[in-house]
């Protein structure tokens, strides 16, 4: 594992650069969902996508993430076809998500601290705020964090399915698992 003070030094010197760092997620970065209902529960895992940290100082950096909704895997072709229909993902193609501004500093990068962050997701055409704490993890050759928030069906206004004439659960908890290379850092350290 990374020594904590050589991450914060490195972060330091990469965020007080003029040019905008932008560091894409790593290809083991993985975004989830779980539903329920009385039934059963699942999970939906989604590896596919486009996202990663942008900063333009050590004050003002941002979360991006724009996920295929169809590139959500539950383990199951007809569930996943039928959350597909349900979302109309023929109309609405992505779910997306984008910080406010937060500052990477000493507590932001503490391993295993959380930070609260603010932002927006959109999903089904609708755009909604939403607040979670994020823990921050220096693990092996990467920037890792973990997140888990939670959104309703009816604030994005998706119908919900049926099982067995019950609905499945309003609510949906998102999981986020991101890793950024610190080898991404110590280039942009090194230009």
């Amino acid at each position: 594992m990374m020594d904590k003070k050589l991450l914060l030094l490195i972060c330091h010197f990469v965020f007080l650069s003029e040019d905008n760092l932008i560091v894409p997620f790593d290809i083991k970065s993985e975004v989830s969902y779980v539903g329920s209902h009385p039934a059963h529960n699942w999970t939906g895992v989604s590896t596919k996508f486009k996202g990663g940290i942008v900063c333009r100082n050590l004050d003002d950096c941002l979360i991006k993430i724009q996920i295929p909704l169809d590139s959500f895997d539950s383990g199951s072709s007809n569930r996943d076809s039928n959350m597909l229909y349900y979302v109309e993902s023929n109309k609405y193609k992505y779910v997306t998500f984008h910080s406010e501004p937060f500052p990477i500093n000493d507590k932001a990068l503490s391993v295993g601290d959380s930070i609260n962050l603010k932002g927006t997701i959109d999903f089904h055409g609708v755009e909604k705020k939403v607040l979670f704490n994020a823990s921050i993890f220096a693990e092996d050759e990467y920037l890792r964090g973990e997140a888990n928030f939670n959104v309703y069906l009816s604030d994005h206004k998706v119908e919900r399915p049926s099982l067995l004439f019950t609905p499945i659960s309003d609510l949906i908890i998102i999981k986020c698992n991101l890793y950024c290379p610190i080898n991404q850092f110590r280039s942009y350290v090194e230009k």
